[in-house]
């Protein structure tokens, strides 16, 4: 029983020495193209982007597996400290590039120290700003307050760490305590539920709405406003009197009843590009986000649709019917826009114009075929005058037959962004 015993132990112990000699294990993004010949600088640059797109993803891999880590990147806040510790990371990163066959790869490799070093750094960096902002918000002056205890909270859940313990510096608790007991003390006053006017122009009647803190206006508190699909309308901030100026957003277009919503964003502390929700900050809404109701007219348009081909002679790439007929863009400017064809004899309040012409090309760098849909969109009457250009392409590698039916789907798709992109521009 003895021999067995020590038979064990040492088994054990040379485990134990087998799991400190593992060897590190770096964090690696790629990006493969096929080439022929140089690489040109375009394609590197892309590949580029694209490595550093993958190493976020392997990054987090690496902070679950290495780290123990987990980090929900359905969490705005979360999803961007994980962006930001992967630029410190890429800081460090050794670029790589291996050709096997016609296959580039170009890697973008961080070591595992290094990788620790920039979590540290990171976690170190966030601490900080917390305890700094934190700081900041212990005045009297609320209307002060409140942006030093935002930025503090933003700042101490983008540190990276374990979800128990092993973390150090300011109390996230603590301070989700301190702005939520401020939002609290926050009162917002809609005078009118209704945005009315014409789309593409500054509203005729639009609602007021008025915040305050503790009894006084509430200043330069951000807020986006949102259309009913969940696309993103227009950034703004309450002014001197705590009143948002939502006269000076132009009515989108829209179906007559679509909500408008307007909801505390917290971007501005973290200096994000996007929407941050304050309910991945942990904090209460009671009143704060608020909602609207469009009250426009039907507009009526007329179409000139045109699909064609630029090479009249290439039989390898007829349009299909369903592209070249007009009824999928008349969908979308029903359904998603709000617009329906004038009357036969009645004038339309615009007259729209979508142009789509398909052309293919040979990349002999790349040895691919592409196939590009260049397209335009043309809105006038009204006082709206509003064009837009939207090339895509799809590349397939020689000798690949096209699939003909992906590719316009996809390009029906391309078409739809375009409308949508050329009736949101001021």
């Amino acid at each position: 029983m003895r021999i067995q015993h020590q038979t064990i132990s040492v088994v054990l112990l040379l485990l134990s020495v087998l799991a400190t000699m593992s060897p590190a294990r770096p964090v690696v993004g790629e990006a493969s193209v096929t080439i022929f010949g140089q690489v040109p600088k375009e394609i590197a640059e892309k590949a580029r982007a694209d490595a550093a797109v993958a190493f976020r993803g392997e990054l987090q891999i690496w902070l679950r597996e290495e780290m123990r880590i987990d980090i929900d990147t359905a969490n705005t806040v979360k999803r961007f400290a994980l962006k930001k510790l992967a630029d410190r990371c890429l800081e460090s990163a050794e670029a790589k590039t291996v050709t096997k066959g016609r296959v580039w790869t170009l890697s973008l490799v961080v070591s595992e120290g290094a990788a620790k070093d920039a979590l540290s750094a990171h976690n170190d960096h966030f601490d900080s700003q917390a305890s700094s902002h934190f700081q900041s918000a212990r005045g009297n002056d609320l209307n002060e307050a409140l942006p030093g205890a935002v930025s503090a909270l933003c700042a101490a859940m983008a540190k990276i760490e374990p979800a128990r313990g092993g973390g150090g510096g300011v109390n996230v608790e603590d301070i989700r305590a301190n702005v939520q007991i401020l939002f609290d003390k926050m009162a917002v006053k809609p005078a009118e539920t209704v945005v009315e006017g014409r789309q593409g122009s500054l509203p005729t009647r639009f609602p007021t709405a008025r915040y305050t803190i503790d009894g006084n206006p509430l200043t330069d508190f951000h807020v986006t406003a949102f259309v009913q699909n969940g696309r993103e309308l227009a950034r703004t901030a309450t002014d001197s009197r705590g009143e948002l100026p939502l006269k000076n957003i132009k009515v989108p277009f829209v179906h007559n009843g679509s909500m408008l919503t307007v909801s505390p964003d917290a971007r501005v502390y973290m200096k994000s590009d996007e929407f941050i929700r304050y309910k991945d900050l942990g904090i209460r809404f009671k009143g704060q986000e608020l909602a609207f109701i469009y009250k426009v007219p039907t507009l009526t348009y007329t179409l000139e649709y045109r699909a064609s081909l630029k090479d009249k002679s290439d039989k390898s790439l007829a349009i299909p019917h369903d592209f070249s007929a007009d009824a999928h863009v008349r969908k979308y400017l029903k359904d998603f826009c709000g617009l329906v064809p004038a009357p036969s004899g009645k004038a339309a309040d615009l007259a729209v114009r979508i142009t789509a012409e398909i052309s293919t090309v040979s990349h002999d760098d790349t040895e691919e075929d592409g196939v590009i849909m260049s397209a335009s969109a043309d809105f006038r009457g009204g006082g709206i005058e509003r064009s837009g250009r939207r090339v895509f392409e799809k590349r397939y590698n020689y000798g690949t037959d096209i699939q003909k039916g992906a590719y316009f789907w996809e390009a029906s798709g391309a078409i739809r962004d375009l409308i949508a992109a050329t009736l949101s521009k001021d």
